[in-house]
């Protein structure tokens, strides 16, 4: 023990050198005096256990002399100084009312296995509960910063924490069932090792710490110093207990170091308390002064910044009201002058009562000219007469029309549904292969849209009001994303209109029904609803909030899919509300499962299936499963048709998608996330992505599709001849010739391969389509036999 006693006083000795705490962390004078009279007389005080509350209230005679059966609980630390590793042991030990000699401290450390706890296993009790921390605590997330105990107008005990350090397992108990009477809320720790770590770690905050002083490896004295020393946690009051022969040696180095009070073992249960509430008390008063403090000083500063910008505002409206009424008066004397002097002139020509008989035409005509010139819109006949002119084309009238036909401001006005500016030849060149939708704006394509539902009658067979399509199509529009370079709504109507190529053009028609096209082109317009341009994979390294949602599977295309029903289900755009209950829980499933074909982490699942069942089994129209195959096989086509388009559509669309690529990879790079590798622009170049795409993933597919659709073979040919031009590219990048981000740039992207390989003989691709949309068939009109809808081949 006196070993222990000179190393306490060497730690005392060193703290005595050192900067002392800040006021917060110090004790106040009123706390230090009462501390100070409280040591005077502790020799005198006798003070009662009433830890166990299984033993009787009969404890009212001299703990010295006492000859009942009640023990008292206290902490004895022995210690065992050994030569070879130099540690001490502490073990708690069960004693009665006089303190154990040291003699007998080294037959208690035969029985520390017993005794002392696994820290590793500990889990702390809160209020008599396991609070679940445990081994946890060390993956609990740090806070950026201690979070400062919450006062109410009141002090409660109820709303205070307090967190118990001692390595007695029944001191502990003893100290919890005591302040559990007086309803505060309680952590118990075994040591100070682990009281700091859930102080300076542990999600909790604390507005009191009571520790004892003799414990292994880190001593309350230790716990006390790293508190004081710490920028964030000072301000956690800490009182210190101890129950050996030096007590009124503690007290006195409790203050020195800067604890707020003392308390000597077994505790009596009201003086407990009184200390807990004397030093949070005034620790709450003193808080609440400094938040009304920097409160009232906050708002004197907002005052007087409020009051400066007023005097701003006060002086810019002073100085527009003299701007406004100079410029007023300049216009107004400049566009009306002219008007006024005709107007006065043709007044006083009517006055004069010299007119003859025959001159009295002349005044009716003047009396006419005056009316039109009061006239509050004297300019519109003249605009009119503009509009109604043939020379102007649809496309200049339209925007004449929408921005100065009207004096209601365009921000506040119902958004309409584009007018159709295109000729009938454009109905028909939607159903070619060599479609090229960068030539029309999203207001162009949208009327296509419209357009391609009627061609099947879908509006007549299912009773769609066309207000409602276009407004749902408007609204599919609205929910792109138009700062994405790939998934926006261009790349949406591209899709459909492919799809709606191989239904006509290619007769995949004639193995649907209405229905199942109905739910074919919802499903192509919405496949990448919203997209954020960047991939699941992104989603799920990122854990955002859609990949929390989704469970990480499928989480863009599960994503599409809801928001898709969410549209459908506004009243203004439920194209559905013609179809029975049947109709419409097919064609639910149909779209979610079409929508959900397109995640290409199920590419190979879907190809393999529809490849396994064309070369085996005959498509039954009749079966649902069937047909669902056929409808994930054609928006999977449709999804990469863009490696089968002519050269110059390929072309763009590898460097929109690269491009897209690349953004992610950059952002991975920045957040530290797993990066992509074939997105990664310094391993990787757009030549590369466009010919692995299409070696591993879209020439399987439509290799599969010439086999399907006879009509679709040529398209063989144009995929070949791609793959030809980009690995050209890659060749001219081995020999330097060709930079990647040259490409972005090329307004003729056969410029380079030209010397190595010749263009694509375009004009063989039109006579093929050519030929196929000769070939097309309108829908028919016999109705399946297993669902009673109207079929469409």
């Amino acid at each position: 023990m006196n070993n222990k006693q000179e190393e306490i006083d060497q730690f005392l000795s060193s703290t005595s050198t050192s900067p002392s705490p800040s006021s917060s962390s110090s004790p106040s004078n009123n706390d230090s005096t009462s501390l100070k009279s409280m040591i005077s007389g502790i020799e005198n005080l006798n003070v009662h256990s009433k830890g166990n509350d299984n033993k009787n209230n009969n404890n009212n005679n001299n703990n010295n002399n006492s000859n009942n059966n009640e023990k008292q609980k206290d902490i004895v630390s022995l210690e065992n100084n050994s030569s070879s590793n130099n540690t001490t042991t502490t073990t708690t030990t069960t004693t009665t009312s006089n303190h154990n000699s040291n003699n007998n401290s080294n037959n208690n450390n035969n029985n520390i296995n017993n005794n002392n706890i696994n820290n590793n296993n500990y889990e702390p009790l809160v209020n008599g509960h396991n609070n679940g921390f445990g081994d946890k605590l060390n993956d609990q997330p740090s806070p950026s910063s201690h979070r400062v105990s919450d006062f109410s107008d009141e002090y409660s005990p109820s709303k205070v924490r307090i967190l118990v350090a001692d390595d007695d397992d029944v001191q502990r108990k003893i100290l919890n069932n005591l302040l559990k009477k007086f309803h505060y809320n309680v952590t118990l720790v075994p040591n100070g090792e682990i009281a700091w770590e859930y102080i300076n770690k542990g999600q909790q905050k604390y507005d009191l710490v009571l520790t004892d002083v003799m414990m292994p490896h880190i001593t309350g004295f230790d716990l006390l110093q790293r508190i004081n020393d710490h920028p964030v946690h000072r301000h956690i009051p800490v009182i210190l207990m101890s129950g050996t022969a030096v007590d009124y040696k503690y007290a006195n180095d409790t203050i020195k170091i800067g604890g707020q009070d003392f308390l000597t073992k077994p505790i009596a249960k009201e003086l407990l308390k009184k200390k807990i509430d004397t030093v949070l008390q005034s620790i709450w008063q003193r808080r609440k002064e400094e938040e009304y403090k920097a409160t009232l000083a906050q708002e004197r500063e907002k005052g007087n910044k409020l009051a400066k910008e007023m005097e701003l505002k006060e002086h810019e409206i002073e100085e527009l009201t003299k701007k406004v009424s100079k410029m007023s008066s300049i216009s107004k004397e400049a566009m009306e002058s002219p008007l006024v002097s005709v107007t006065r002139n043709i007044e006083e020509l009517l006055k004069q009562s010299s007119w003859s008989h025959y001159e009295s035409e002349i005044k009716e005509k003047l009396s006419s000219i005056l009316k039109e010139l009061g006239s509050s819109n004297i300019y519109r006949p003249s605009f009119e007469k503009l509009i109604k002119n043939d020379s102007v084309d649809p496309v200049t009238k339209s925007f004449l029309v929408s921005e100065f036909s009207s004096t209601t401001s365009r921000r506040n006005s119902i958004p309409t549904f584009p007018q159709t500016t295109y000729n009938r030849d454009t109905k028909e060149v939607i159903k070619g292969w060599e479609f090229d939708v960068f030539k029309y704006s999203e207001d162009d394509l949208m009327p296509l849209l419209v357009d391609m539902f009627e061609n099947f009658q879908l509006p007549e067979i299912f009773k769609i009001p066309i207000e409602k399509l276009q407004r749902f199509i408007m609204t599919v529009n609205a929910l792109y994303r138009k700062n994405n370079r790939y998934h926006n709504f261009t790349h949406a109507f591209d899709v459909t209109q492919t799809v709606y190529t191989f239904l006509t053009s290619f007769n995949a028609a004639q193995y649907l029904t209405h229905l199942d096209i109905f739910a074919l082109l919802i499903s192509c317009m919405c496949h990448d609803l919203n997209h954020p341009g960047f991939n699941n994979t992104f989603q799920v390294n990122a854990q955002t909030e859609l990949s929390l949602e989704y469970n990480d599977i499928s989480v863009l295309e599960n994503h599409h899919a809801m928001l898709t029903f969410k549209i459908l289900r506004n009243s203004e755009c439920n194209i559905l509300e013609g179809l029975n209950e049947d109709q419409y829980k097919e064609l639910r499933r149909s779209v979610v499962q079409l929508i959900l074909a397109t995640d290409m982490q199920n590419h190979f699942e879907h190809t393999n299936k529809f490849q396994h069942h064309l070369n085996n089994l005959p498509f039954d129209r009749n079966k649902k499963e069937d047909r669902q195959m056929i409808l994930n096989f054609l928006i999977k086509c449709g999804d990469i048709s863009n490696i089968a388009r002519p050269w110059h559509l390929n072309f763009e669309w590898s460097l929109r998608v690269s491009d897209e690529f690349f953004q992610q990879s950059h952002y991975e790079t920045i957040c530290g996330y797993p990066v992509t590798p074939f997105m990664d622009k310094t391993k990787t170049t757009r030549a590369r992505i466009a010919a692995d795409f299409i070696d591993f993933v879209a020439s399987p597919l439509f290799q599969s599709m010439a086999k399907f659709l006879k009509e679709s073979q040529f398209l063989l040919k144009v995929i070949s001849k791609n793959r030809e031009n980009w690995q050209a590219y890659m060749e001219l990048q081995k020999e330097g010739k060709c930079n990647d981000d040259d490409l972005q740039f090329m307004e003729d992207p056969t410029i380079l391969v030209k010397s190595k390989l010749p263009k694509i003989d375009e004009e063989e691709n039109r006579d093929k389509v050519s030929s196929s949309s000769s070939s097309s068939t309108a829908p028919l009109t016999s109705t399946s036999s297993s669902n009673n809808e109207t079929s469409s081949s």
